[in-house]
């Protein structure tokens, strides 16, 4: 088995156990991100083509990262969902609490980018740090491409949504 298949199978595993043990709660959302994860998990092995070591050293912080970001953008949704608030109907002084929690939220995950990419210069050179910028910002820009196809919900215009 190449070294590449032999990452992508370690790391497959390790999702599957991670959904296995998180809340049901809205299933057709958690297939979606956990499908999203795996697609950019399976992206980001080709691309990087990691050694064995490289990725036994870059999952697990990539993971704990992952995770933390996770939250912080369940925090953003919880502290501010436009689909179940009528801004209208805000007072102003909610709306003051509103966008300093999102200045907070900011600030954390700066904080907590920060740390990874600190954790990751313990594994790669800065030059490999880059390509990883690359890669997973390639992967979102294929990703919204996609979603921009007249099948997809960005193809419509947003007088339509």
């Amino acid at each position: 088995m190449s070294n590449n298949k032999f990452i992508i199978l370690i790391f497959f595993t390790c999702l599957s156990f991670n959904s296995l043990a998180q809340d049901s709660g809205d299933k057709s959302w958690n297939q979606k991100k956990q499908q999203f994860k795996t697609e950019k998990v399976a992206y980001i092995s080709t691309e990087m083509n990691f050694t064995v070591e490289e990725a036994q050293k870059f999952w697990p912080v990539y993971n704990k990262y992952d995770e933390l970001l996770d939250k912080i953008g369940e925090q953003r949704r919880q502290n501010f969902n436009p689909k179940c608030t009528d801004v209208n109907t805000l007072c102003e002084k909610k709306c003051a609490d509103i966008i300093k929690r999102n200045f907070e939220l900011d600030s954390t995950e700066l904080s907590t980018r920060k740390a990874f990419y600190n954790e990751l210069k313990t594994i790669f050179s800065d030059k490999q740090i880059m390509h990883y910028y690359h890669v997973e910002h390639e992967f979102r820009r294929r990703l919204i491409s996609d979603k921009q196809k007249p099948s997809g919900t960005f193809g419509k215009s947003y007088k339509e949504n």
